[in-house]
């Protein structure tokens, strides 16, 4: 936990951003004032506080003094427009909210959000600054009593396929998720780890802020994606891990440049969406160093499957972590047997209590005790898991089921492809069509016909796109996944 990091590691550097560090002890106190100045502002036990904001090291303060006082960090996406904000403010029925006047714009007028006792702005370190300082920050530190059930954060999911829900982690699920992953990959007090994934989401906010800090390490963050800063970064503090989406890797990829830069790390992590592993095998030939693939989810605090430094398949998402038990199942939740596909499920301490407000969907996802996860998943006979694909994503197109993901990892293999996605779209006669988008790498040139060509050697003729359309850009999540919704469009 934090407390023990402060308890034995007080003087050792926690955080740096943007040039400025702070250590564990440090963090402790400035998180202890925040306690104090949330009480004073009318923050108790129980509440919802909205954190509106961008990377930055007042999030993760603002984060832990919420838990302190017994408060619910609610997570709302820097990205988020005005509408989108309201819908996640008034959903998870927050009463104050903390943002930077950056994003102020962006919050909705307050008869939209009639909930809302406070809106709180924080723009500069100064400012932070300046509150910890003032009388707001003087007072006793309030004894607050929770369990290891009471809800700590509220993170919103569904968004790449409908309307977001907002599970809620507990506690528990946080120490277990950050235990197991920094067991699962290895991580000491001595590693250096970067942080440039959105805050609000899973992967930074369980798989990399709650580890590195649970296991005394150091962690270097960004307000966003920046190569050159990335780079820099790795190079004066000697990252050791690096963590970040297929997309990332693939910008990697595209700047051979980059690779004389990165010689400190021994470890790197892809999350977030599916790796093809066209992907990894090009980036164990430019970089000489594996990407580790995971299994997670926002509903299970991040990660429950691992491909282990010294046990791993490429392409698969590696074997069920120690603390969960992992399954594959048909329509009638059997289990089925190494081979067979189904849906995943997953049980164990890290699960969520629940979607916020939502009992019948909470009831549905996790029935019989069990996380049911919308992914389509395979066992093979040694014990590795593999995706094939979203239950809600399969094309049927012809009678037939086509898993897009299939059609992308080979639309990846092809020498002039940089990313794709792949939905299906009405068509009369088939019901669905299979339709492939696709950006192509610097340098490179196909057209729709040498792409179609290629699919027709390697796949069943229902599988092959009807369309191929070249796109300058993907429309992506803030986590760098395809939205598949937005194609259908």
């Amino acid at each position: 936990s934090f407390s023990r990091a402060v308890l034995h590691y007080a003087e050792k550097t926690a955080l740096i951003f943007e040039n400025e560090s702070y250590t564990y002890g440090q963090m402790n106190s400035l998180i202890d004032n925040l306690v104090i100045y949330l009480a004073r502002s009318g923050v108790q036990q129980g509440d919802r506080v909205a954190l509106f904001m961008a990377n930055r090291p007042e999030w993760i303060l603002l984060y832990y003094a919420s838990a302190r006082l017994g408060a619910v960090s609610v997570c709302v996406p820097a990205a988020y427009k005005k509408d989108e904000a309201k819908q996640v403010i008034n959903d998870s029925r927050s009463s104050v909210v903390i943002t930077t006047e950056s994003l102020v714009p962006q919050i909705p007028p307050p008869m939209t959000i009639p909930q809302v006792r406070q809106v709180i702005s924080i723009e500069s370190e100064r400012e932070l600054q300046s509150i910890l300082r003032g009388e707001a920050c003087r007072g006793i530190l309030p004894v607050v009593r929770t369990t290891g059930d009471d809800t700590a954060a509220i993170l919103y999911t569904g968004g790449t396929t409908g309307s977001p829900k907002g599970a809620m982690l507990t506690h528990r699920n946080l120490l277990y998720s950050a235990q197991n992953v920094a067991y699962h990959e290895r991580i000491t007090p001595e590693d250096v780890g970067v942080c440039f994934m959105p805050l609000n989401h899973v992967f930074a906010q369980c798989h990399i802020m709650h580890t590195y800090f649970s296991s005394c390490a150091t962690l270097v963050l960004f307000s966003g994606f920046d190569m050159d800063k990335v780079v820099a970064a790795v190079t004066e503090y000697e990252v050791t891990r690096f963590y970040a989406v297929p997309t990332i890797f693939i910008r990697f990829l595209n700047n051979p440049e980059s690779r004389k830069h990165l010689k400190s790390l021994r470890y790197v992590f892809s999350g977030g969406t599916s790796m093809p592993a066209e992907i990894v095998r090009r980036w164990i030939d430019a970089f000489g160093i594996l990407i580790h693939e995971a299994y997670g989810m926002t509903e299970a605090a991040s990660c429950v499957t691992f491909n282990h430094l010294f046990r791993h398949k490429i392409g698969s998402i590696g074997m069920p972590a120690g603390i969960v038990e992992v399954r594959v199942v048909d329509a009638a939740d059997n289990q089925l047997a190494p081979g067979e596909q189904g849906e995943i499920i997953i049980r164990g301490p890290n699960i969520m209590k629940g979607y916020f407000g939502q009992p019948d969907e909470t009831v549905t996802a996790l029935r019989g005790g069990w996380l049911h996860s919308g992914d389509v998943g395979v066992f093979d006979e040694d014990g590795y898991l593999y995706i094939v694909d979203r239950i809600k994503d399969i094309i049927i197109t012809g009678g037939e089921n086509v898993y897009p993901k299939e059609v992308e990892d080979l639309l990846h293999q092809h020498q002039a492809v940089n990313e794709c996605g792949v939905v299906g779209l009405p068509h009369d006669e088939y019901g669905e069509a299979v339709t492939a988008f696709v950006t192509l790498k610097p340098g490179t040139t196909a057209d729709e016909r040498d792409l179609i060509a290629f699919c027709k050697e390697r796949l069943a003729h229902y599988k092959v796109p009807k369309t191929v359309n070249i796109v300058a850009d993907l429309p992506k999540t803030p986590q760098g996944k395809i939205l598949r919704r937005a194609l259908r469009k």
